[in-house]
């Protein structure tokens, strides 16, 4: 008798690949994240918008949206958003303020796992119907003898020719400017007067202003620094003394010509009665040793006084020497 074999039936089990359900989550979606204003005027908002599409599968929630800076305000249709639902982000860009080419952004921060920040951006170029070239003049070394010079270029920004109406600088006589066309553009010649600055000033900042026929622009104010060549400088510049009262006391100074020219000192004038000058009435030199003295009778206390020095240089008619005391 045979013995029984047992056969193993191997039965192959076919196991089917179950496919994974999309993620059920949001996706948002702009149609664009960038727009270009191109040409605009300073006085003029801009105003663009981003179309924005909740592509997923679950509901989109946008929870903030935060400009790059204060000139831009932003505003959303719809802050929750079903699938496939769309809405709008608004942004108002306000120009007032800029010049040239201006690049903006704003985040826009949702519930996207994949993006859950966005940014969008904006550009634009910020065009002043008139546009002054420089905004600032400066006068360096100016002589109060002589009258210096410095030229303005009012652009024009429409095409159009600039129209000055009238050039004035208020509180500032010594300031004046005439003017000529270039093209569209109006160029001023700006003149500083160092004879009608004030003999107590040695340097300042005004404002020149100018009336155009423009709407837009219809003033515009430049600037203008300014400071006097010092032509006779003190050596030392100010005078100290911490010192027991009761005693007289003196300090050297020098006067002297930047420029090698000779030059007299006709008076010198304290803020304190116990405080003179000794060595005046010397002939024309091109520096003067003097002598600044503090009276014995000088009571104790803190001084801060001046000296102011009448001199006959044309350019510099008075030079100011600060002197201090502590007297214990």
């Amino acid at each position: 008798m045979k013995p029984f074999r047992s056969l193993a039936l191997c039965v192959p089990v076919l196991c089917a690949a179950q496919t994974p359900e999309p993620a059920q989550n949001p996706v948002i979606t702009f149609a664009k994240t960038h727009v270009d204003f191109g040409k605009i005027p300073a006085d003029r908002k801009a105003i663009c918008r981003y179309a924005v599409t909740n592509t997923g599968k679950a509901y989109l929630n946008i929870t903030r949206v935060e400009a790059s800076c204060g000139c831009t305000y932003t505003m959303i249709g719809k802050w929750s958003l079903a699938p496939g639902e769309s809405t709008e982000v608004e942004a108002s860009f306000n120009p007032a303020g800029y010049r040239g080419l201006v690049r903006k952004s704003l985040t826009v921060t949702s519930n996207d796992p994949v993006s859950p920040k966005m940014t969008l951006t904006f550009e634009a170029e910020v065009i002043q119907e008139i546009t002054p070239d420089p905004s600032t003049l400066f006068f360096q070394d100016v002589l109060r003898s002589a009258i210096k010079k410095s030229s303005l270029r009012l652009k024009s920004g429409n095409g159009l020719p600039v129209q000055i109406k009238e050039i004035k600088a208020p509180g500032a006589p010594y300031l004046s400017a005439v003017s000529r066309m270039e093209g569209n553009d109006a160029v001023l010649e700006v003149s500083l007067d160092g004879k009608k600055i004030p003999q107590n000033k040695q340097t300042g900042a005004d404002a020149l202003t100018i009336i155009t026929a423009s709407e837009r622009t219809p003033v515009i104010s430049v600037f203008v620094q300014w400071d006097l060549k010092p032509v006779v400088s003190a050596s030392p510049e100010r005078v100290g003394w911490v010192e027991a009262a009761a005693k007289e006391l003196k300090a050297s100074v020098v006067l002297k010509q930047m420029d090698g020219k000779p030059f007299r000192v006709l008076a010198a004038k304290a803020t304190h009665p116990s405080l003179h000058v000794e060595g005046l009435g010397k002939s024309s030199a091109v520096q003067h040793e003097l002598q600044i003295v503090l009276s014995a009778d000088t009571k104790p206390g803190t001084y801060n006084e001046s000296v102011t020095f009448t001199l006959d240089d044309p350019n510099q008619p008075e030079l100011l020497l600060r002197v201090t005391a502590i007297l214990r």
